[in-house]
């Protein structure tokens, strides 16, 4: 019967959408180009993340399609003919629903999958934390058959699955939209709405998991408009209003254990992050690789750093969030050093960019392209080059250095004029202002004079 339900239906077509979608918007993306800090293919954390928020485009085509095998019998007008069968209902909606949830099933697994055998050909890690991930994205997806059916079922028209699929899109759209805009004080959407949606934010860091409130909320919920979409389809009209009783019991389930803020969403991954190192140079357990590249600039950079009166002991990868909008962690131990911002860089270049700003994050967001980003972009351009031991300005490589190059002459001249007692001090001012994110680092550097 199933196999027959098979052909009848879309769903042999369904895993075939649901690849080619979701790899053209991870190509869309900036994830499988990996310029982001959690690529797609080359750890299991950042792709079971990267696969779940495909689903925001997904999920609504699920729910669409799964609407239009719903509403078949109705449409087709054998409704009638087939409930005088000796064939119960319930059974042959289990069939149907068996052949449309394996179909997205299947399309789902096959690209996680495809995101899967990267990490393995690239060598990245897996972790068993990745799992709580891919079982909610299999909910989710049955979630999506499950409602399309019983919807389909209950109203069948010719604009219930095209209505279906829009409104579907326009939750998901505006939960990540609402997600994606929460300043750190919080949203106007409350934390525990935007907790339903099925689709996830792009993730920002490789070291976050869902946190256990927020993966039982979501089990609890989905599982209950799984339940729900499935008596709808199944039972009698008579009975389809006890139907809604699932759903209800998942909604309340799930809003007494969502976290009570956005924040409370996510948990530190403890095994992606543990530090293995090289002497003074540690990286994540998940960039373990990365580390024979990191070792010999790391330590060269240290030990330039020592020429300052209070320099840090050691390089450490940050494991922080990818988020331009925030300032980075400061440590005057430590040098902290995200991966992605030495993803093309080349190993000979290394040392200098981990002595940008004497090993110190920016305080000034790098696209505000303003005058005090200038002014800092200089100063850290300065230091750079004094720890370095450069006998002339070093060149510029950066857009921003390129772009600041004619306030750097007069400053790098007027350093390496003064005693190199002052210079050592001067450069120390500036980094305890990058540090601190308290003053201007030029002004520092130049003595307030410019």
């Amino acid at each position: 019967m199933l196999r027959v339900e098979l052909r009848r239906t879309i769903a042999l077509w369904l895993p075939v959408a649901i690849v080619v979608v979701a790899v053209a918007i991870l190509l869309m993306y900036r994830a499988p180009r990996m310029t982001s800090a959690v690529p797609w293919g080359l750890d299991s954390p950042g792709t079971v993340e990267w696969t779940r928020f495909s689903l925001i485009f997904l999920w609504p085509i699920i729910v669409g399609a799964a609407a239009i095998q719903g509403m078949r019998e109705s449409r087709a007008g054998v409704g009638e003919l087939f409930s005088s069968t000796p064939r119960p209902t319930a059974h042959r909606a289990l069939i149907l629903s068996l052949a449309v949830g394996l179909a997205v099933v299947v399309g789902y697994l096959l690209l996680l999958v495809t995101g899967l055998v990267q990490v393995a050909v690239h060598g990245g890690m897996f972790t068993a934390a990745s799992l709580v991930s891919v079982v909610l994205g299999f909910v989710a997806v049955l979630a999506g058959v499950a409602l399309g059916l019983g919807v389909g079922r209950l109203l069948p028209h010719p604009v219930t699955a095209p209505a279906l699929t829009v409104l579907a899109l326009v939750a998901t759209v505006a939960g990540l939209v609402a997600t994606q805009d929460a300043s750190p004080q919080g949203s106007s959407v409350p934390s525990w709405l935007t907790d339903l949606s099925v689709a996830v934010s792009p993730p920002e860091s490789a070291f976050l998991l869902p946190s256990a409130g927020f993966t039982i909320g979501q089990l609890c919920w989905l599982s209950g408009l799984t339940a729900t979409g499935l008596l709808v389809l199944m039972v009698r009209p008579r009975a389809r209003l006890l139907a809604v009783l699932p759903v209800v019991a998942g909604l309340t389930a799930a809003l007494l254990v969502f976290p009570a803020d956005r924040a409370g969403n996510l948990t530190p991954d403890k095994t992606a992050s543990a530090l293995v190192c090289d002497g003074p140079v540690c990286v994540t357990k998940l960039r373990e690789k990365w580390l024979p590249t990191l070792a010999g600039p790391g330590k060269e950079a240290i030990q330039a750093l020592q020429k300052l009166p209070q320099h840090p002991e050691r390089v450490e990868e940050s494991t922080e969030s990818n988020n331009y909008y925030l300032r980075g962690q400061r440590d005057p131990a430590r040098l902290l050093v995200p991966y992605s911002s030495t993803t093309y860089v080349p190993v000979s270049d290394l040392t200098a960019v981990l002595l940008d700003g004497a090993g110190t994050p920016r305080c000034i967001p790098s696209h505000y392209d303003s005058p005090e980003e200038k002014r800092e972009t200089v100063a850290r351009w300065v230091m750079q080059g004094w720890l370095a031991g450069s006998a002339t300005p070093p060149p510029a490589k950066s857009y921003q250095q390129r772009d600041a190059a004619e306030l750097m002459p007069p400053v790098w001249t007027a350093l390496h004029a003064l005693p190199e007692q002052e210079q050592i001090a001067r450069v120390a001012a500036a980094r305890q202002v990058e540090l601190t994110c308290q003053g201007d680092p030029l002004a520092a550097l130049t003595g307030g004079a410019g």
